[in-house]
């Protein structure tokens, strides 16, 4: 009974258990490395930031080379376009072997631009966005409300480029109340 048992347990061990388990903790999903205040930014030719990414914390993961970000925020930058900020409570940093890397940012996503004497301020807000930097897009499929003054519209998604500022609705509900001239 007792060669039973023992030759039962070693059949276990041996065949139910992987053999390449490692013990040295590299299967584990822990960060290698947390940045506090982090800041990032992408430079263009001419030495001016294209955009920056900062986050209140970016934890980094080795076993799969993600990255998460706390308190988000990008921001687009274009010359004769006021900026663009994007804020979240929470997002992730994407690295494609392509080299086209994204921002994923979710938790109640809000996208604002600053007013100046040619456009007035925008305001889009979306549960979850998704931003490449590096062809200016900047999308979600989760629907999204944009207020401006007067005017409040709804969409099933859009896509909006980060450069021209043109934004690309689907599904469109507009709410137009101008404002009346004294």
């Amino acid at each position: 009974m007792l060669i039973l048992l023992v030759a039962l347990t070693f059949w276990l061990s041996r065949f139910v258990q992987p053999d390449d388990a490692r013990t040295d903790g590299q299967k584990r999903h822990d960060p290698d490395l947390i940045i506090e205040n982090f800041a990032a930014q992408k430079l263009n030719a001419g030495g001016d930031v294209e955009y920056a990414v900062s986050a209140g914390r970016m934890m980094h993961f080795q076993d799969d080379d993600s990255s998460t970000l706390e308190r988000v925020v990008f921001t687009a930058i274009q010359p004769n376009h006021p900026k663009m900020i994007a804020t979240a409570p929470r997002g992730q940093l994407v690295k494609h072997p392509e080299g086209a890397d994204e921002v994923m940012m979710d938790g109640g996503v809000r996208i604002e631009t600053e007013a100046d004497a040619r456009y007035p301020t925008l305001m889009l807000m979306t549960p979850r966005l998704t931003v490449i930097p590096d062809k200016n897009i900047a999308r979600s499929a989760d629907g999204v409300v944009m207020q401006s003054p007067g005017a409040e519209l709804n969409a099933k998604t859009f896509q909006l480029n980060t450069l021209t500022r043109r934004i690309a609705f689907e599904a469109v509900d507009l709410n137009y109340a101008p404002r009346s001239k004294p």
